[in-house]
């Protein structure tokens, strides 16, 4: 039945992505588009994908304006284009709202996962179960772009926030920090995790228990331990981060740290509206708490 008096005023937001994340595949943006359009759906919003293309886009207003966009939302921030990050970086416009990857004095709303206290549950928890040979497999502390034939780095803050929140946290434990126990991947990917992990696996000195930067990490890791003979967790855990759709499912079932992603969308809307009509507004950064999610990886 349609409802009585005039419909609200239907806002348009935009979802900006590159071709090189392909966020309808991912576990992790999954989880965040549901709870967006969940609540799009909830407040009469329209969605638009928006294709990054640099060339056309010389700045967040100009990508506002050719779009017809009351706000706009960035999910893998990080990712897109050194250009673009740049754009990011140097705006005040709080038409915008950015997932993860909390840069230090970034202008724009951001909705962020506390990384360090996700971390602190995982080292506590394997500390409780009399666990001191803690390692870390993590993903690329840069993200790399070829630009005009050149190679061009940019920080990715996520990985650097991980290997600083276990650190932290086995430094609080007196566990200590072993620097040939900590891992790096080419990418965030079950294939690396695999990859590293069966490398690392050839070295007579292991840690009794591995950090991962995510659940795919944590997947390949453990496909390797298996194949080399190891029992997980009876040889060694393994703990994930960010409980995707395949970790409970998973053998053996993933212990991993959940981000409550839904959640985030639905508040990116809430606060993409709030902004309408309110160009001076000051930014808005909220942080959430993640919780831990014991299986039998560890």
């Amino acid at each position: 039945m349609r409802p009585r008096g005039p419909l609200p005023r239907r806002y348009t937001f935009g979802i900006l992505t590159t071709v090189a994340k392909d966020i309808f595949r991912s576990s992790y943006h999954a989880e965040l588009l549901s709870g967006v359009f969940k609540r799009a759906f909830e407040k009469y919003c329209d969605l638009k994908i928006i294709p990054y293309r640099a060339l056309l886009h010389t700045g967040i207003s100009n990508i506002l304006h050719r779009h017809s966009l009351d706000g706009l939302m960035i999910m893998t921030w990080r990712w897109i284009h050194p250009r673009f990050c740049q754009l990011i970086e140097n705006t005040r416009d709080t038409r915008v709202l950015v997932v993860n990857d909390p840069l230090p004095g970034l202008g724009v709303n951001i909705v962020q996962t506390d990384v360090a206290a996700g971390m602190r549950l995982a080292v506590n928890f394997l500390f409780q179960k009399n666990m001191r040979r803690i390692g870390m497999l993590h993903g690329p502390r840069h993200v790399t772009f070829r630009v005009r034939r050149k190679k061009v780095q940019i920080p990715f803050i996520d990985t650097q926030l991980k290997l600083n929140g276990f650190t932290k946290a086995s430094g609080k434990r007196g566990i200590k920090v072993r620097k040939e126990w900590i891992r790096m991947t080419r990418a965030n990917s079950e294939s690396e995790g695999y990859r590293v992990m069966k490398k690392w696996l050839c070295d007579k000195d292991l840690p009794r228990a591995i950090l991962c930067g995510n659940d795919d990490l944590a997947f390949g890791a453990i496909k390797a331990v298996r194949e080399r003979g190891f029992h997980c967790p009876g040889d060694m855990a393994v703990i994930g981060f960010d409980d995707n759709n395949r970790a409970g499912t998973h053998v053996p079932p993933l212990t991993t740290i959940r981000q409550p992603l839904m959640k985030m969308g639905e508040d990116a809307v809430n606060i993409l509206l709030g902004k309408i009509g309110r160009p001076g507004s000051a930014a808005i950064s909220k942080k959430y708490l993640p919780q831990l999610i014991i299986r039998k990886s560890a």
